[in-house]
């Protein structure tokens, strides 16, 4: 799927270990993780998250020539039952891991890669849900302008992590437009 000047799709190979450094470094540079835990380590992991049946790794790739396709932002896809879905349930697939390279921020690319996330859901029949950090208030601006759902009554703590505090659930509607 592209939306000029960025293009998104199932990461290759050879942009997994580019797509876990970017994930990584977003979740740190936010405030989001500690970069030195178990959890940075996994977000950077994304060669593990793409081997593992069920999950897809999807980045948006710079349409700066076809040659020079640069890695800008990622999204990890879990379907309900997978090794990385921590909500789903059946008929759902689980978001995880959004990030996006630093020096591409402010194109709207979280936007993008959720709306991606969201239509690559809705192409396989499938309804897209997602956790949320309580005080991840960019996050939460971006979900109520593209128009997504909180579910309250699906919130939870993740058991290895309680300083997290509360993971708030969204879904998304039936349909949603893609970020232009």
């Amino acid at each position: 799927m592209s939306t000029a000047p960025f293009t998104v799709r199932i990461a290759r190979s050879e942009e997994l270990e580019r797509a876990g450094q970017i994930v990584r470094a977003a979740y740190v540079v936010d405030g989001l993780v500690d970069g030195s835990n178990a959890y940075a380590d996994q977000l950077e992991d994304a060669r593990s998250r793409a081997q593992a049946l069920g999950v897809e790794v999807l980045v948006a790739v710079a349409n700066e020539g076809a040659s020079d396709e640069q890695v800008a932002a990622t999204i990890t896809v879990a379907e309900a039952g997978s090794a990385y879905a921590d909500i789903a349930l059946a008929g759902e697939l689980e978001l995880r891991m959004l990030g996006v390279d630093h020096a591409f921020r402010g194109r709207r690319l979280g936007e993008l890669m959720m709306a991606s996330a969201i239509e690559f859901a809705h192409e396989r029949g499938l309804s897209a849900v997602w956790s949320l950090v309580h005080d991840n208030e960019k996050a939460e601006r971006l979900y109520e302008r593209m128009g997504l759902r909180r579910v309250p009554e699906r919130d939870w703590y993740v058991p290895q992590m309680p300083e997290l505090g509360p993971m708030l659930v969204y879904c998304a509607p039936p349909t949603i437009s893609r970020a232009g």
